[in-house]
């Protein structure tokens, strides 16, 4: 397929400042071993889990800590062997607490692996349960369960993995790609057995030339599986831009890839369904990448329930007075503000900066330059969508589509009056959404 480019976006990489605080050896992943975890129960959409280790237990690497019985959820696993010292509701850092299953780490990385059959004798139930079992979420940043994903009701012809890492400053899946290319390819070839796909394509943005080429190597006797290169532009890795860029499509307004035989699925989310078949190890570790205005950038092997003052102190520190971290990427993370939070199946990133790199972000009066509108990738009005929520005009705001934005913040980062936009545009989306399910 010849490489296409959808409208809008931003070209990020050309962000000197954002550019010069990149990772140079992103290949080089350091594992962390923290004396503690504090393992959320909820890191995933849907409910919270019900715990099902008690203080003062023994748990090995691996081992079930909060099961999902019933309802949209995933199962939550021990990232480290040891003794559960505490069960507890502790700040995330936004405003709200979540039980976490603190666990004492033993070091002795004591596991339980449960070697299957080979994946050619497996049928789509028994890989669905398996990835159900082993807690697997998107790990792309949306933690939607991975075992739902893979259940489709409609009929999916190709798989596209999605490997356009386009936040800046991230290179965790670039990482991952390099590194455990072999087990992205057997990942593949489970998801499209899952989903009953004939084709696969890894979308992986025309930067990571290194990893583009790994993968080229790995998939050249596997005739219905491809490497595409993908313009390298802000948002490529949403799922909307990403298929419009490889298919030349748009995703059916309302609905979904799938209603027209396309699964799109991360290829960090591929590794882990690959795992969860063999050698049967659930979601307890992932790759993040640590970077901005810490003493060494790094991306970190880490097992979830690692605080980020822990992360922080692995890569030697702050450098300079932090102001703001973000977990998740520059554009769509989340800001914390203690330390004491845990990193969880979403964090692909954890993000310093210090007061010298912060920006004001102080609003001023809209200037009307329509740079919002130039950069919107669905080509949505965004300075009309904020000038209606702050008029609490709903109606109106319906009427714009706002359910549309996907909130990837291109309009307030090039908005050269600091307005606040994606944040009122998608508390405007939340409203019209309440309002229509009453």
């Amino acid at each position: 397929m010849e490489k296409q480019r959808f409208k809008g976006g931003i070209d990020l990489h050309q962000d000197e400042a954002l550019h010069l605080r990149g990772i140079d050896q992103y290949k080089q992943v350091e594992k962390i071993y923290p004396k503690r975890v504090y393992i959320p129960v909820q890191q995933h959409i849907g409910g919270e889990p019900e715990v099902t280790v008690s203080i003062g237990e023994e748990v090995y690497l691996g081992q079930t800590i909060a099961k999902m019985d019933e309802g949209l959820g995933a199962n939550v696993h021990a990232s480290v062997s040891g003794k559960v010292v505490g069960i507890k509701a502790i700040d995330q850092g936004q405003g709200d607490e979540m039980t976490c299953v603190i666990i004492e780490n033993d070091f002795q990385e004591r596991l339980k692996e449960e070697h299957h059959e080979p994946i050619e004798e497996l049928n789509r139930e028994t890989i669905v349960q398996r990835v159900e079992e082993a807690g697997v979420v998107g790990l792309g940043g949306a933690t939607f369960p991975s075992h739902i994903k893979l259940n489709p009701k409609e009929d999916i012809h190709t798989c596209i993995f999605n490997g356009a890492e386009c936040e800046p400053l991230l290179m965790a899946d670039a990482a991952l790609m390099v590194t455990q290319g072999e087990k992205l390819l057997k990942g593949c070839k489970v998801v499209m057995k899952a989903v009953g796909a004939k084709e696969g394509i890894i979308a992986i943005e025309d930067d990571k030339q290194e990893a583009i080429q790994t993968m080229r190597e790995y998939c050249k006797e596997v005739p219905n599986l491809s490497v595409m290169e993908v313009p390298s532009v802000y948002p490529q890795g949403s799922t909307e831009m990403l298929f419009k860029t490889v298919t030349g499509k748009e995703e059916p307004f309302g609905g979904s890839t799938r209603d027209v035989g396309y699964l799109i699925i991360n290829v960090a989310t591929t590794v882990a369904v690959f795992e969860a078949i063999e050698p049967g190890r659930p979601l307890s570790h992932r790759i993040c990448s640590v970077v901005g205005d810490v003493m060494e950038q790094k991306n970190v092997y880490f097992p979830l329930g690692t605080t980020i003052e822990d992360m922080i102190e692995f890569c030697g520190g702050f450098d300079g007075k932090p102001s703001k971290i973000i977990t998740g990427g520059f554009m769509m993370g989340t800001t914390v503000d203690t330390l004491d939070a845990s990193l969880t199946k979403s964090a692909n990133g954890l993000i310093i900066i210090n007061e010298v790199h912060d920006e004001d972000m102080t609003p001023s009066p809209c200037i009307k330059c329509a740079r919002c509108v130039e950069v919107c990738p669905i080509g949505l009005l965004p300075h009309q969508l904020e000038k209606n929520y702050l008029k609490q005009n709903w109606d109106r705001l319906e009427k714009l589509y706002v359910e549309s934005c996907i909130n990837c913040g291109c309009c307030t980062y090039i908005c050269p009056a600091r307005r606040h936009l994606a944040e009122h545009i998608i508390a405007g989306q939340q409203i019209v959404e309440e309002r229509k399910a009453q």
